[in-house]
């Protein structure tokens, strides 16, 4: 009996396991081929014996033969899919040793395809590229900025080269096992889709705190707990995830131990990314497998707010199911373009008062640069949300942390501001094609009064101003100094932006190098978005080009939203 296709697979793994070289074959026919080897040795005869001994030599040698043979073949299969797969674990490659035939090797570079929205990027990014080539001559062009630092006072810092998302992408396309060598990456996992343009059946979203220091969880349980009890809450909300993103243990507070507790009993979840192998990094926070949310809809907040009310919230749920395939958000902040740009951005406008689908080129060959506004939170024109109260579609998660983006994620981790929510908006207005929406953070009752133009507010006696403690200041740092603290910043910094005045070193020192980081991924990829629509869009009342934000007041009341009933509740019609 010669060995077959099905169990040379067999011979192979037994071989391996130190077993005899004849287990190919089955026990009866083992047995009959020792009874002849007996009645033959017992046989007179020493030329029927010599025969016998010699049909047993043949058949031992054919069955080490095919054997060897095979075990070569097997070796040198190994080894070519060892070079394909250099990001797999030692267990997957043992695993199709023993399971797969000579036929059934994966093809690892075909399997590597990049999502259609990556292509869509890079053609923007091209044809910005060319763009801004033509805006000089062949003898006056002097290139773009290809540095991957800047200085930044008596500091260097790490920036981005521009354009540098088309090397990036047609490298990845080309050959995406050089590209990810020595990771452990499976392309099974990131086959990203775009989100679609509407979610109106969607009830319910997952909130993401995230959180690093147990000794300031107070705030942050108060919220949690609010969320999951509250019955208006309740209808919205599906669950709470929790990354803890610090080295120290959540028990190790008294506050940790009660919301620990209460996580038992409640749609609580708290999620280590430090002890899953990932560094201490504020995009932890959208990674797919850490989170890993139940919804479409995920609601962020840092660990220190600000927290909105849920009229607001609901308001801004209800805009996101409208356009569920922007980035949506409360405090937006606008990046104002260069001269060059502005003309640009008011011819792509074409008369419009706004428009949300357009894409300004960044064109550091002719000296483009943006300037990070911090000084109110926009509602027309913002180009970026940041993190509290913005709400992302989770399908964006794979994206985020889609390998052919990891020079940006590094980026993150490396700049002393780690511009996490510039970096977040960026990528997703680029996969979406369009700038995120602005919904009003505050929505308060109708009293039929609007705030005069040019009054301050009274401030509340009880309303609190965050200040940096004493510890905490920079205001005595040189100029251009990359202060400690920088290093392993606050999720907000300690800073109240709402606050009108006061704080104003803090600002603009961090607005400074948040300059810096915006500018470096806008030439990354090679163009910044034209500009969210604010939340009064369609409401002749309350839009006012002459004012800040273009939305007068700034923020809404309870009936004032276009997209939600004067009672407050949500308009049927969706989208």
């Amino acid at each position: 009996m010669l060995p077959t296709k099905s169990n040379q697979k067999k011979l192979d793994f037994d071989r391996r396991k130190g077993k005899a070289s004849l287990s190919f074959m089955n026990p009866t026919s083992r047995n009959r081929l020792l009874l002849l080897c007996v009645q033959c040795l017992v046989r007179p005869s020493g030329i029927i014996v010599l025969g016998c001994l010699t049909a047993l030599w043949a058949v031992m040698m054919l069955a080490r033969g095919h054997s060897h043979v095979s075990q070569v073949k097997r070796a040198d299969e190994q080894v070519r899919e060892k070079l394909l797969l250099p990001f797999m674990k030692h267990k997957e490659w043992i695993d199709q040793d023993q399971l797969k035939g000579p036929d059934e090797f994966r093809n690892l570079v075909e399997e590597w395809t990049l999502p259609p929205a990556f292509h869509s990027v890079l053609q923007r990014s091209l044809q910005n590229r060319k763009s801004c080539t033509s805006l000089q001559s062949k003898s006056e062009f002097t290139d773009f900025d290809l540095s991957f630092h800047v200085s930044f006072g008596n500091e260097t810092v790490v920036s981005l080269p521009s354009f540098g998302i088309i090397e990036r992408i047609e490298r990845f396309r080309e050959d995406p096992v050089s590209e990810l060598a020595g990771s452990e990456e499976n392309p099974d996992d990131w086959h990203c889709i775009l989100p679609p343009e509407t979610e109106c059946q969607e009830r319910k979203l997952t909130v993401v705190f995230m959180a690093y220091n147990p000794d300031r969880l107070g705030k942050t349980f108060n919220q949690i707990n609010t969320m999951l009890t509250s019955s208006d809450w309740k209808m919205i909300v599906e669950e709470v995830v929790l990354v803890w993103n610090g080295p120290r243990a959540v028990e190790e507070s008294l506050v940790g131990q009660d919301m620990l507790k209460f996580a038992e009993t409640q749609a609580l979840r708290v999620v280590y990314p430090l002890r899953m192998g990932l560094e201490n990094d504020l995009m932890n926070r959208y990674h797919p497998k850490v989170v890993l949310v139940k919804t479409k809809a995920i609601l962020y907040y840092d660990d220190d707010g600000p927290f909105y009310s849920f009229a607001a919230v609901q308001g801004g749920f209800e805009l996101w199911k409208r356009h569920s395939s922007s980035q949506v958000g409360a405090m937006a902040r606008e990046i104002t373009y260069g001269e060059r740009q502005r003309s640009e951005h008011l011819r792509l406008l074409g008369g419009q008062h706004a428009n949300d689908s357009q894409f300004v080129a960044h064109c550091t060959n002719v000296n483009d640069k943006v300037d990070y506004n911090y000084r109110y939170f926009a509602n027309y024109d913002a180009n970026m949300v940041l993190p509290s109260g913005s709400i992302l579609h989770s399908n964006y998660l794979c994206f985020l942390w889609h390998p052919v983006l990891e020079p940006i994620r590094e980026f993150v981790r490396s700049h002393p501001v780690r511009p996490d929510d510039v970096t977040v908006s960026m990528v997703v207005s680029q996969l979406a094609g369009k700038a995120p929406r602005v919904y009003s953070r505050r929505l308060t009752a109708d009293d039929g009064s609007t705030q005069q133009e040019g009054r301050k507010p009274k401030r509340r006696k009880e309303q609190k101003r965050r200040r940096l403690t004493a510890n905490n200041t920079i205001t005595d740092a040189e100029p251009g100094h990359v202060a400690d603290l920088l290093r392993h910043r606050r999720l907000m910094f300690g800073i109240d932006w709402d606050a009108k005045g006061g704080m104003n070193d803090q600002k603009k020192y961090w607005a400074a190098l948040r300059t810096e980081a915006i500018n470096a991924l806008v030439q990354y990829f090679g163009s910044i978005n034209s500009g969210s629509i604010g939340w009064c869009e369609g409401s002749p009342l309350y839009y006012n080009e002459k004012v800040d934000g273009r939305c007068k007041p700034s923020m809404a009341r309870i009936g004032w939203l276009p997209w939600m009933n004067k009672d407050g509740t949500p308009k049927d019609s969706c989208p």
